[in-house]
């Protein structure tokens, strides 16, 4: 089997994000913006501490009373940690859900009162269907047992390009409006656009993609280019995303490096277009090496985490 490179895994991990995401867009059928469902939190902690609890699902999806915890993966792999995560979100009470939304300030963003009637912890994974579930579990104890234990605390779905996001196993704690839509099953477009940019980890090539996609394409659209410093690279990514600076200069380095950007003073950066055919092979560069090895070699960076 063909070894999947740290940017292959980084950009799954973002399409099956931006396919989840257009679930609330006009792309999907029903689209549940229609029906009055918002995603007010992107990768947040939900944090109980008299309990003990902290949940970090990667979308919150909220219609005014039903708070949807939802977990992306992007293949089919069920992992233990994928249990344990979705213990923490089952853990989330309807009284720390309302304490989230109201930091998220959902009543000044979106009007709602930030009122909770039922927390439902749902597990979204890729190219799983009722028949590999039957099949796998025929053939593995352990991954029929993982399925049991996971449905125990979230009701896992199912979603496909040109497909649909629909339940698989599992049931929701309570009836309501979000989740009869899900129930149902929600028809994905074929090809949704990159409303999510970066993965939870914000890896750098998943960064060093994103940033050339925004800056530039920008720099298309003017003669002298686009310039961009770090920190109005971290402020584009927020509240979503924390960027660390250091981050940002290892890759603004590679992309130095690479041609597709120039530096023009300290920490800021210009994108122009005789840079375009540069700023394309971004992508293609980070799927077959990492940021780090592109820069130091892959000899160099296995010796630095030996003593990390």
């Amino acid at each position: 089997m063909d070894e999947v490179t740290e940017g292959v895994r980084q950009r799954r991990e973002v399409n099956a994000y931006n396919l989840f995401y257009s679930t609330v867009t006009d792309r999907a059928q029903p689209a549940l913006h229609t029906h009055g469902v918002r995603i007010p939190m992107f990768f947040p902690v939900i944090e109980d501490r008299t309990a003990d609890v902290t949940a970090e699902p990667d979308f919150v999806l909220y219609d005014g009373e039903t708070c949807v915890l939802a977990e992306i993966k992007s293949g089919n792999n069920i992992e233990g940690r994928d249990i344990k995560q979705m213990r923490k979100c089952d853990a989330v009470d309807i009284e720390t859900a309302e304490a989230a939304l109201k930091d998220a300030q959902v009543r000044e963003r979106l009007g709602y009162t930030g009122t909770v009637t039922a927390v439902e912890p749902v597990i979204v994974y890729q190219d799983l269907d009722e028949g590999y579930i039957e099949e796998a579990a025929e053939e593995s104890t352990q991954f029929r047992d993982r399925v049991e234990e996971l449905t125990n605390y979230a009701v896992l779905l199912t979603q496909d390009y040109g497909g649909q996001l629909r339940p698989l196993r599992g049931e929701f704690n309570e009836s309501g409006n979000l989740q009869s839509l899900l129930r149902r099953g929600v028809e994905l477009p074929q090809n949704p656009p990159d409303q999510i940019m970066l993965t939870e980890g914000m890896e750098h090539e998943i960064l060093a993609i994103a940033i050339a996609d925004v800056w530039g394409e920008k720099a298309l659209d003017h003669d002298d280019g686009a310039e961009v410093s770090r920190t109005a690279v971290r402020d584009y990514f927020s509240p979503q995303h924390n960027v660390q600076p250091s981050d940002l200069d290892l890759v603004f380095e590679f992309l130095v490096e690479i041609g597709a950007c120039e530096q023009v003073e300290n920490h800021t950066y210009r994108f122009t277009r005789d840079r375009y055919d540069a700023v394309l092979d971004v992508e293609p560069q980070v799927m077959s090496e990492s940021v780090e090895d592109y820069l130091h070699g892959s000899e160099q960076t296995s010796l630095t985490d030996e003593f990390e």
